[in-house]
């Protein structure tokens, strides 16, 4: 099964959502390319999902092909900075969906319009090749630190 561009899309996150990002949250590969490798237990998982539907500082999208998730992606705005969280789900991963969320989410930013000034951070393990690749072709520079790649976007509103 391939990327059918034509029925690509993101939608915000809502309520029935809940599981299905504990589910990804979790996934081995995720947990092992996060920062905090260990599981995520469900009452932690509950409360970090309350937080997110109520603070203005967070959005939150799946992305859907013909409907059918595979993919989120996070903001979290901290004061000039604006921090990028993205996953892919297992069975959808090497297809190229990573790019095309990346850059539907840029799309949207300029939509939304959620941010002025802020600088797009993506913060990869620099084993994380997959990662690292999305944030380059999407057009983030590379910064290297101590065990992680930074990747940064200045965004201009």
């Amino acid at each position: 099964m391939g990327i059918s561009k034509t029925k690509l899309h993101l939608r915000q996150v809502c309520l029935s959502d809940r599981e299905l990002l504990f589910e990804w949250a979790n996934d081995n590969t995720v947990r092992a390319n996060a920062f905090h490798t260990e599981k995520i237990p469900y009452t932690d998982h509950i409360k970090w999902f309350a937080n997110i539907m109520t603070k203005d500082s967070i959005y939150q999208y799946i992305l859907c092909d013909n409907e059918l998730p595979v993919g989120q992606i996070r903001l979290n705005i901290e004061g000039d900075k604006a921090f990028i969280d993205y996953s892919i789900a297992a069975k959808y991963r090497g297809m190229g969906y990573g790019t095309t969320l990346m850059q539907l989410f840029l799309q949207e930013l300029e939509t939304v319009k959620i941010l002025d000034k802020q600088t797009l951070v993506g913060q990869v393990k620099q084993e994380n090749l997959a990662s690292a690749r999305v944030f380059e072709k999407c057009g983030f520079t590379p910064i290297k630190k101590k065990d992680v790649i930074q990747y940064e976007l200045v965004w201009r509103q």
